[in-house]
């Protein structure tokens, strides 16, 4: 009796070994495929301002006390003296400055009249105060240099010299024109040489095209690096903004972005000439990185597989856990099940993005079952695809709040971002389009373009 209890025992655990194998598979090897973001062409835009009372306050300094002084004008017994009145004030309109500068004149002349046949003269002494016009238009060169270029519109006496001698006529009109045709060299040249040196917009231009090669962490949590490359320099027509000229450029550049490592910077690009377009665009471009770690995508399976079983008929499998690894190029899922098999399976697919559904799905998943022996039988009906098929549906992975995240991080960043003292980087990312993705070591590395405005602005400049 006891001897059949035994063989029994030994049919039933004969039947259970053959009824759930215990596996013993190779495991696909590790590896990774070398991964690179393709560099982006941007333009960056740079805005810079100059007061216009500033400017104002220093020509005042510039130009005072006596400025001309002539005798025998005109080969004619008449001298002037000519001084600046009182400060004046500019109108800005674009890269037009206008404004009247106001004179206090001296003159000396001689007069004589006829009455009853006798001939009397003496010479007179007078003070009037003219207002002379002038209108300045700023350019730039191509070397990065102001052009001022001021040309005068005209006069108006407020104070026209006067005489109260009957028939003594004083001589105005040769007394404004004198002055006016004075003030082409004298005042004009010491505007337009004044503005010249007053403005070193190159200084600038240069700390910012030098600061801005050097890489820039955009995200600590992601470890985001870029790095820009300037490759030309355009400016537009000036405008005015309140009391500000605002000089309006653009920085054409190429910008790289790198993951979870600082890069070198780029040997120093040299500051670009200057060119003139028509207007300039704050849109610019960017290829940016966001990883999506193994760790979270294991998280997020094991929320929806584990403790679920799957059929193929009288066969099934219960998965325990699961994890994720890479191997050239592909996604390794690790499974351990129970069931008609026990022990640790490998099934592989390609990673895709579903952009419809802003996640990332596995494509074309296949069991991995080979050992160094070759197929293992025991477990071929796995080969079948019922279980794959009903596998497939729970391998999908939700990155919207990656992305979000990225952009987010992204514009915090890119809010009043110091390069240099006195000059900042200002954006806003508005879209970011996945275009693809790669495997990499700990994580899923998702390709993206980022589109949104950009302005580099230089504060005041300090003349």
């Amino acid at each position: 009796m006891k001897k059949n209890n035994l063989l029994i025992i030994i049919a039933l655990v004969a039947i259970s070994f053959s009824s759930c194998k215990t596996l013993q598979l190779d495991a696909p090897k590790e590896s990774y495929l070398p991964t690179s973001l393709a560099p982006a062409n941007s333009e960056f835009p740079i805005q810079a301002e100059i007061d216009v009372k500033q400017l104002e306050t220093t020509l005042n300094k510039k130009l005072t006390g006596l400025l001309y002084e002539g005798k025998n004008i005109n080969n004619q017994d008449l001298s002037i003296k000519v001084w600046k009145a009182q400060n004046f004030a500019f109108t800005v309109k674009n890269n037009v400055i206008e404004y009247q500068v106001p004179l206090k004149i001296w003159t000396r002349f001689a007069w004589n009249i006829e009455k009853f046949g006798f001939t009397i003269g003496d010479h007179y002494e007078a003070t009037g105060t003219i207002a002379l016009g002038y209108k300045t238009t700023i350019t730039i060169d191509k070397n990065w240099k102001l052009i001022a270029k001021t040309t005068p519109t005209g006069y108006q006496w407020i104070e026209a010299p006067k005489l109260n001698v009957v028939g003594v006529t004083v001589p105005v009109t040769p007394i404004a024109n004198f002055a006016l045709d004075k003030s082409t060299t004298l005042i004009t040249d010491q505007i337009d040489q004044t503005l010249a040196q007053m403005v070193e917009l190159k200084k600038y231009v240069q700390m910012a095209w030098s600061e801005i090669q050097k890489p820039m962490q955009v995200s600590p949590e992601t470890n985001l690096w870029l790095r820009i490359t300037p490759k030309e320099m355009s400016v537009a027509p000036f405008t005015t903004v309140g009391q500000k000229l605002s000089i309006g450029m653009s920085m054409n550049a190429q910008i790289e972005s790198f993951m979870g490592v600082q890069p070198k910077a780029n040997a120093p690009v040299a500051l670009a000439p200057l060119k003139n377009v028509p207007a300039i665009s704050k849109n610019f471009n960017l290829n940016v990185a966001a990883d999506v770690t193994f760790d979270k995508i294991t998280e997020l399976t094991r929320q929806q597989l584990v403790n679920k079983t799957f059929a193929d008929g009288k066969k099934s499998i219960t998965i325990t856990d699961v994890s994720i690894y890479g191997s050239a190029g592909k996604a390794i899922f690790v499974a351990d099940v129970v069931g008609s098999v026990k022990g640790r399976i490998y099934f592989t697919g390609n990673l895709v993005y579903n952009a419809n559904k802003t996640a990332i799905e596995v494509e074309n998943p296949q069991f991995e079952l080979k050992t160094q022996n070759g197929l293992l039988k025991s477990a071929e009906w796995l080969l079948h695809g019922v279980i794959l098929n009903k596998l497939k549906p729970y391998l999908s992975y939700p990155v919207k709040s990656d992305i979000e995240s990225m952009k987010t991080e992204a514009n915090t960043m890119l809010k009043n971002y110091q390069i240099y003292d006195g000059i900042y980087l200002n954006g806003s990312i508005s879209t970011i389009t996945v275009t693809g993705l790669n495997l990499v070591p700990g994580a899923v590395r998702l390709d993206a373009n980022a589109q949104g405005t950009m302005l580099v602005k230089i504060n005041d400049l300090k003349l």
